[in-house]
């Protein structure tokens, strides 16, 4: 099997929470999120079911998760901002659509506490807490996989298997956001020939390719808004947008919001 599955690490804090901090109604965002807290008080919503996060535990929201959060008294919150790559639409769907609490793991949990004592005291080499953070993440991602049914367990192979046959091109639109992608380009690069690759990209990845191109640029731009101070010029060019006024036309329609507001609504938050 291709190596389709990676983990890209957006960012990481611990921030000490107080309310009326953390109240954000109905937050979906295209990027993953992992939460360890040191005591209960925080909460989501999540389909108007009540998610209470308990102390110590270990949690992951997967991007499209669509979510409230509420917090009730003061909370020292761990957090991860993370992407996994390789994932089709029908994966989110089927297999990562809810928020998840990882299975008990005293090891896994220890991992953590000790990363937050490191970063507490700045004594880790941040190198080396990259490492850290990818295998809490990719442990805590297997011990979600290992509960999961033999059924479904099989189906999640079977999806994983069928993108390989376009996983070059997804590859190249990954690492060419800011470029011209030509469907003629990526069928090449696959070995296909342009109707035949349209076809085959729509049935492994649940969308057509040029569908699938624009969500990854404003994914890509979504996140560089949120965790990076460039400019709105510059988040459209650097993710192949033409100009400032289409960036924000096509970012309305996927969010609901102009970036700026974007930007504004949730780091006010």
């Amino acid at each position: 099997m291709i190596d389709t599955i990676h983990l890209r690490l957006l960012n990481h804090h611990i921030v000490l929470l107080q309310p009326p901090q953390w109240q954000l109604p109905d937050v979906q965002s295209h990027f993953w999120r992992f939460y360890m807290n040191d005591r209960a008080g925080a909460q989501l919503d999540f389909q108007g079911t009540p998610y209470p996060l308990e102390a110590g535990k270990l949690y992951i929201i997967p991007a499209e998760v669509r979510f409230s959060t509420r917090l009730d008294q003061p909370v020292r919150h761990f957090f991860v901002h993370f992407d996994v790559l390789g994932l089709s639409s029908t994966i989110y769907q089927e297999i990562f659509s809810a928020p998840i609490c990882l299975p008990d793991s005293w090891h896994l949990q220890q991992s953590v506490r000790n990363l937050i004592a490191e970063m507490d005291t700045q004594d880790g080499i941040m190198l080396v807490q990259q490492f850290q953070l990818k295998a809490i993440l990719y442990t805590g991602l297997t011990l979600y996989l290992q509960y999961l049914s033999p059924d479904q367990l099989q189906r999640y192979s079977q999806l994983i298997m069928a993108l390989e046959p376009v996983v070059p091109a997804l590859e190249h639109i990954d690492a060419h956001l800011a470029d011209p992608l030509l469907c003629k380009n990526l069928a090449q690069i696959c070995h296909m020939n342009v109707d035949y690759f349209t076809r085959r990209f729509h049935e492994c990845v649940g969308q057509l390719p040029n569908s699938y191109i624009q969500l990854q640029r404003v994914k890509r731009a979504e996140q560089q808004l949120l965790l990076t101070d460039a400019s709105i010029e510059q988040i459209a060019a650097n993710n192949g947008f033409g100009s400032r006024y289409y960036f924000s036309r096509i970012f309305a329609r996927h969010t609901g919001v102009s970036p700026a507001a974007y930007r504004k609504g949730l780091l006010g938050n």
